[in-house]
């Protein structure tokens, strides 16, 4: 303490020219070539506690300041929430295991819905067809609609156009096409497979889904304190990523629409799984989910129960994909 106090006389005495040197060096050294350096007044007055804590001259905390220190940001999130670029081919920039990526308008504009309303007709034609799995099964419980067999040209170039742009291994590509018909389907909370299968983490560290229809709601939970909620709305059009270690802190599902609310209009969410070459690995990553670490699922427990409970606490059953 007698040695930070020391430093801030000798600030307020005006005996700190070396530290201001010091301080240029430290604290502009990233400065745009392009902008004068004079502009920025930190160069010449005193030090404040941001610039001493960089040059290691004490850090100090104030009534509403964890730190000082800038170093102390320099921590991994629980998630990381990033935008982008719809018009872009590729995502572009390095991964993390913590990522929550959304992507606007990605397919379509917001108010756009030929899509969805083609994607409805492509697997009317398939099951008419009688194509093997193509029909509509009731999944997770009766909460919403799935197709195990999904086809048709424009499903295949979405599916592409999705994987290729965070860069899924083909080989490894996993899918699921969601119907939620009507509003009143919805997603009760989960961890997807690789959260707790090692043979699917092998082949896969991200989920990624595009969804098209009316809004509604990404919900994540986290898996340690139920209370702890973070909701994104998803547009019709807009596509998502969320990383491995994501799927193990969180469970995440769609959120039910109130009644009052609801208007008839449905939802349709195809999900891809795979493998992300550009990620980056950082200490830190929590561990695969366990039996010891799972919620016991009683299956004896009456369906309304069952639904119940899955939406406060989550199934971490074979369902997945939002």
């Amino acid at each position: 303490m007698g040695a930070d106090r020391s430093h801030e006389g000798r600030n307020m005495q005006g005996e700190n020219s070396d530290d201001r040197k010091s301080a240029r060096s430290v604290w502009g050294r990233n400065t745009d070539p392009a902008l004068d350096p004079s502009e920025d007044p930190r160069s010449r007055g005193e030090l404040g506690k941001a610039q001493r804590a960089m040059l290691g001259l004490g850090v100090a905390t104030g009534r509403n300041t964890n730190s000082f220190d800038p170093r102390s940001t320099l921590v991994r999130p629980m998630m990381r929430v990033r935008l982008g670029d719809p018009k872009a081919a590729v995502f572009g920039r390095r991964l993390h295991h913590d990522d929550v990526v959304i992507v606007p308008e990605f397919l379509c504009a917001k108010d756009d819905w030929t899509l969805y309303y083609k994607l409805l007709e492509e697997m009317r034609e398939a099951q008419a067809q009688r194509v093997p799995n193509a029909e509509w099964i009731s999944w997770h419980e009766g909460a919403h609609l799935i197709s195990k067999g999904p086809c048709g040209e424009t499903f295949d170039a979405i599916q592409k156009r999705v994987g290729d742009y965070f860069g899924l291994r083909p080989e490894n590509r996993g899918t699921r096409f969601n119907w939620y018909k009507d509003a009143s389907d919805w997603k009760p909370h989960h961890h997807d497979s690789a959260a707790f299968n090692a043979a699917r983490a092998r082949n896969q560290n991200c989920t990624v889904g595009i969804s098209l229809g009316s809004t509604r709601e990404l919900a994540f939970l986290d898996a340690k304190d139920n209370t702890r909620r973070i909701y994104f709305p998803q547009d019709n059009g807009m596509l998502f990523y969320f990383g491995r270690d994501v799927n193990i802190n969180w469970q995440h599902g769609v959120n039910y629409v109130p009644e009052s609310e609801q208007d008839g209009k449905g939802r349709i969410s195809i999900i891809l799984w795979g493998f992300a070459e550009d990620v980056l690995d950082e200490p830190g990553s929590p561990p695969m989910l366990t039996d010891a670490t799972r919620p016991v699922y009683d299956v004896h427990a009456s369906s309304r129960s069952r639904v119940r409970r899955d939406s406060e606490r989550g199934a971490r059953s074979k369902h997945g994909g939002a």
